[in-house]
């Protein structure tokens, strides 16, 4: 789910320069603007979920370009989706998808190079795969490699610009501008953004591809959110999937209406352990990081501006663990980006600290990250009301920048904070600055659609496999374990390792796929 984290999960050899497509429909392609809808009057009856992603239907659909990378042949595909799938929260009842209103969907089909037989790659299975985020487009490949590599030995493999990024109808400050309705009707817009909708455009493509029939089921691989977006497809159309496997993607706390708290409380605990692993390792930065903070608390007002018209404060400081605290060579990352602070020591920031400061969160690229991600843990509930900052509240004395800099220790460390939105980050960072009264709309609101249905979760006889990360800084281990108890009659099958990091599938990705497929299929037996 970070940002610098759920860019790479393919290969180490990616890189990640999302195209825009022209506008063909009523909805921007470019920035997937439509006319939000009326007030919607409460249905007596109240269709279930499930009834709802049944419904999906084959959308309109066309073939882009092929063409190779070292290893692979790639073959684009764009189809034509409701804006709309007509999710509503409890006691509402969910209304039919609006088919007047379409965004576009991006998808990568992804083969082996030496697999040329037509008819043998028609045979193939499907494999999708369900970017972290949320709001991250897949990776752009270049060559074959890590579990890719693995998976079109025996799949062809669906690439899914979740909608919003990537090609698939990019949201930008600059399409959400456009919207009539003022900031009510940006808000409603972005909400139309999260799981439930995202599974549904890949039941619109299922059914495209595949077509109608019982058999035609593809399999699942999600990384982090990506893993939620699969509780959510089993929740409400597991007998479309044939295997699933999860990678450091077990959403918290999946029976609760409003999950954003408890799971702030929770992995607050694991970034404070990555601080203390941090600082063990790099004991020089305890000095470094205190005197930039000093140095920045320092300045008129508190604050430096950066190179985009943006503002550093000793909680953007220290909100640079965001994503290196908790990802392979994240640390490292850390600690080199505080090498090259100074232009002139004490007096003076380097351009090149500032720059990367802006860079660590990809927010000017991927705005719904910042503005959906809180909302990630609302299951017909609400609202988050900015948990984590509440959260960052609770322990505001370990974590405060001043207590750190005013003990009578000089060698007590300044923490740095986790994947955590905070509201201070939309009056400072520069390219979330639009989108502050938008964000502060979303964690006001109080009714969510359901994302899950621990109910549908404890029937499913789909076949899953979960790589959970004991010391994953995202994903809270303890509360991903409960979550796995509850998919199945006997509980999901989960390898629990401390050999990785969140960004396993990035340094290890191929022979995790490899044991979690072996896993669903029993092909390692319990022991």
């Amino acid at each position: 789910m970070s940002s610098a984290a759920a860019r790479a999960f393919l290969t180490s050899h990616t890189t990640l320069r999302g195209a825009c497509v022209r506008t063909r429909s009523r909805v921007s392609h470019r920035t997937g603007v439509g006319t939000e809808p009326s007030s919607i009057s409460p249905n007596p009856k109240r269709s279930s979920t499930i009834a709802m992603a049944s419904a999906a239907s084959a959308v309109p659909h066309r073939v882009g370009d092929t063409f190779r990378v070292k290893g692979l042949r790639l073959t684009d595909h764009f189809f034509d989706v409701p804006l709309d799938h007509g999710f509503r929260p409890p006691g509402v009842g969910d209304v039919p998808a609006d088919h007047s209103r379409t965004i576009e969907i991006f998808a990568r089909e992804v083969v082996a190079a030496d697999k040329r037989d037509d008819d043998s790659i028609a045979s193939m299975p499907w494999l999708v795969f369900l970017q972290g985020g949320p709001g991250f487009e897949c990776a752009r490949l270049t060559e074959t490699g890590g579990w890719i590599a693995h998976a079109v030995g025996s799949h062809r493999v669906l690439l899914l610009d979740q909608r919003g990024t990537g090609r698939s109808s990019r949201v930008s400050a600059s399409g959400l501008a456009k919207l009539d309705g003022g900031v009510d009707a940006r808000a409603a817009h972005l909400t139309y953004f999260r799981a439930d909708s995202i599974v549904a455009d890949a039941e619109c493509v299922r059914k495209t591809l595949l077509g109608p029939g019982d058999d035609a089921k593809w399999a699942l691989l999600g990384q982090s959110f990506g893993g939620f977006c699969i509780a959510r497809y089993l929740s409400v159309a597991a007998g479309s999937v044939s295997e699933a496997f999860l990678t450091g993607g077990l959403p918290p706390l999946v029976h609760e209406a409003n999950a954003a708290e408890a799971t702030y409380r929770a992995l607050i605990e694991r970034v404070r352990t990555q601080n203390a692993k941090f600082y063990r390792r790099f004991p020089g930065d305890v000095q470094r990081v205190r005197d930039v903070v000093s140095f920045v608390r320092n300045q008129p007002g508190g604050r430096v501006a950066t190179p985009s018209g943006g503002e550093l404060t000793v909680r953007g400081i220290q909100a640079l663990g965001f994503s290196w605290l908790g990802t392979s060579g994240g640390m490292e990352s850390l600690h080199y980006l505080f090498e090259k602070a100074w232009e002139l020591p004490h007096e003076e920031l380097s351009y090149a600290f500032l720059k990367s400061c802006e860079d660590v969160h990809s927010f000017d690229t991927n705005p719904l990250y910042a503005c959906l991600h809180e909302s990630i843990y609302c299951n017909g509930g609400g609202p988050s009301a900015w948990a984590a900052e509440r959260v960052f509240n609770e322990h505001r004395k370990t974590f405060s920048a001043d207590n750190a800099l005013g003990s009578s220790d000089p060698r007590k460390p300044v923490l740095f904070t986790g994947e955590m939105v905070f509201p201070f980050m939309f009056d400072e960072i520069a390219a979330l600055k639009p989108f502050k009264n938008v964000a502060d709309a979303l964690a006001a609101k109080t009714d969510w659609p359901a994302l899950y249905d621990v109910d549908a979760l404890a029937r499913c006889d789909t076949p899953v496999a979960c790589a959970s990360y004991v010391e994953d800084m995202f994903v809270d281990f303890d509360l991903a374990t409960e979550t796995a108890s509850r998919i199945g009659p006997n509980g999901a099958r989960v390898w629990s390792t401390s050999e990785y990091m969140h960004s396993g599938v990035r340094e290890d990705g191929a022979r995790i796929l490899k044991k979690l497929m072996e896993m669903a299929r029993d092909e390692e037996p319990l022991r």
